[in-house]
Formats: C-alpha cells, sequence, structure tokens
C-alpha cells in the first residue's frame, strides 16, 4: 500500500471490535531495525509521516562481527551508507573524526558501530521488541509484539534484511544443526578450535569463513564447485584519468557494468529479461576480496571441481561422499 497519512490515536480494529479489545493504531509499522529499517525511519521522519519501528538495533551485524575477529565488509565504505534525507551521516562521516578507513576494507564490526550511531541520532524511537506475527485484515495489518501488545498499521515495511536467508544444500539437510552449519549462524569460530571442519562454497563467505577457522585453530579444508576461485584486485583511489573513465569506482564496484547498474538502474530495469540475466549472472560472481587471498591461498587446503553428494554421521564425526 502507498503511504499515508493518519491520526495516531487509539481506535477500533474492525477484527477486535467484536472481543473487545483495543489496539493503537500507527500511519507506518516497520518491522525490523538494521540498516534498512532505519534508513525507512529516517525517511519517514523527514516527510513527518507517523511510524513505530521495531526490533535490536544492528543485531544481525553485530553477531556477525562477534563471531570472529578481522570481518571485512566486501564493499566500499562510501557505499555502504545508511541513507538519509539529512546530510552528514554517512559511514565515512562516521569513520572520518575517528580516523578509521573511508575506502576499504572496513570493519564489519565498525559497520555496526555506525548503524548503532545513526540509530541514535536520527532514529531514536526505535522500539527494541520483535514482531511475533502479521495479519492482513481489510482496513490495515495487526501486528502481535514479543511483549504481548497488539497494534493496527495502515502499511508495514519488511525491512528483516539478510535474517532467514541462509541455505544450505538439499544434500545436507538431514544432517544434524550441530553437525552442519551455516556461517549466518555461527556465533564463534573460536568453538571450532581442534576440529576438522569442511568448508562448502567458493564465495567470500566461504573464504572467509577458511580463513577464520584456521585463525581459530581449527583444520578447515575448503571444497569448491568451480575449476578455480576468483579473486577481485584492489582498487587504487589514485588512478590516471584514462583509468577513471575506463573503469569508474561505483558503490556497486569498479568498471562499466557496475556504473550502469548504478547510474541508470531504471534503465537497465527495462531491458529484456533474458538479456538482463544474463548481464547479471556475469557481473559480481562468487569471488574473495582481494585483502582475503593471503589469510586463504597456501594456508588453507583447497578442492576445486569438488560437488558434495551427500553426508552422514560416522561415529563421532561426518563422512561427505564427493565427485571431482
Amino acid at each position: 500500500r502507498d503511504f499515508c497519512r493518519l491520526e495516531g490515536v487509539p481506535q477500533v480494529s474492525s477484527a477486535d471490535a467484536a472481543d473487545g479489545l483495543m489496539v493503537n493504531r500507527v500511519p507506518v509499522a516497520i518491522v525490523g531495525a538494521g540498516p534498512y529499517g532505519l534508513s525507512v525511519a529516517a525517511h519517514l521522519s523527514a516527510r513527518k509521516i507517523d511510524y513505530r519501528i521495531f526490533g535490536q538495533p544492528m543485531l544481525f551485524w553485530t553477531n556477525i562481527a562477534a563471531a570472529g575477529n578481522r570481518r571485512f565488509l566486501k564493499s566500499y565504505c562510501f557505499g555502504t551508507n545508511v541513507s538519509t534525507p539529512v546530510p552528514g551521516f554517512t559511514f565515512a562521516d562516521f569513520n572520518r573524526p575517528r580516523g578509521l578507513e573511508t575506502f576499504e576494507p572496513c570493519s564489519i564490526g565498525n559497520f555496526a558501530d555506525y548503524g548503532r550511531w545513526f540509530q541514535e541520532n536520527m532514529v531514536p524511537t526505535v522500539e527494541a521488541v520483535d514482531v511475533t506475527g502479521v495479519a492482513h485484515q481489510s482496513d490495515g495489518f495487526v501486528l502481535t509484539l514479543g511483549n504481548g501488545e497488539r497494534l493496527l498499521a495502515s502499511s508495514v515495511v519488511v525491512a528483516t534484511g539478510l535474517s532467514g536467508y541462509a541455505f544450505i544444500p538439499p544434500a545436507l539437510q538431514a544432517l544434524p544443526p550441530q553437525r552442519c552449519t551455516h556461517t549466518a549462524d555461527v556465533t564463534s569460530f573460536d568453538a571450532f578450535h581442534g576440529q576438522d571442519v569442511a568448508v562448502i562454497g567458493g564465495g567470500q563467505s566461504a573464504l572467509e569463513a577458511a580463513a577464520l577457522l584456521h585463525e581459530a585453530g581449527a583444520r578447515p579444508q575448503l571444497l569448491v564447485r568451480d575449476q578455480a576461485l576468483l579473486w577481485h584486485h584492489r582498487v587504487l583511489q589514485e588512478r590516471s584519468l584514462w583509468r577513471r573513465i575506463r573503469s569508474p569506482i561505483t558503490g556497486l564496484g569498479a568498471g562499466p557494468k557496475a556504473w550502469a547498474l548504478t547510474k541508470i538502474p531504471g534503465g537497465m530495469h527495462r531491458l529484456p529479461s533474458w538479456w538482463r540475466t544474463r548481464f547479471v549472472r556475469s557481473h559480481l560472481p562468487a569471488e574473495g576480496a582481494w585483502w582475503l587471498r593471503e589469510r586463504v591461498e597456501g594456508v588453507v587446503p583447497i578442492h576445486c571441481s569438488t560437488v558434495v553428494l551427500d553426508g552422514r554421521e560416522s561415529g563421532s564425526r561426518l563422512l561427505l561422499r564427493l565427485h571431482d
């Protein structure tokens, strides 16, 4: 639904009137207090639209940072801002006075600190409570909160970010969680100290996990289905005019493809779907950041052209059947 302006006074919804229950009404409810939820709240506030926002500020990124040291964003600092109509609240604005990196690589823990700083200054009304249910009805949406409160919202913005998108390959989904863990669910890489760990994947997440496991005293091995690992090269800030024209730096990376996606996203969206899909598949493939390479290559055993067919428990260990 379009955002709309309503009086923020207690009203009775049609669904609850029969039960005699009173619920508060709000024009917009935001579910999630990460970068996207905080940004939506900042823009609504600038437009004088009443809202309520629920969630633990920057919880996902805080947990990612706490799981292991030396975890960095793959994106550029200047391209990782929480959008706001008010100037002075970019990631670089937060880092520069503190003497921190403003280009790359930027610490994930620092990014979480930036988000909390943004929240304290721009969205101080965050309610640190979870939304446990959302139900649609004729005059809006009924939200149930973790503290038992119910409210009626004309519009709901779901901004839960990356949470809930962890994917385990079908061949391994039957394994117990203590044997098969997604990187997003790892709360501490130190817990794997002294263990043999198979890391499946060849993208940034898998490569970083292998490095962190090794540094935590585990014995990781990388299983990669592609024929070789891909690494992106470091982009220098000081470059010649020809280099800047040939490979412009944008928030989505360097090069003409990144420039097109950043500068003319509407035009890209209107292209035929077959061409658009082909374009995206050849842009930003699974690859590792330049600053991670020395922590993986020559350090962690890597098995390319390897596919995991299935896995099963064998005593206190896990037996994987591979195809190479």
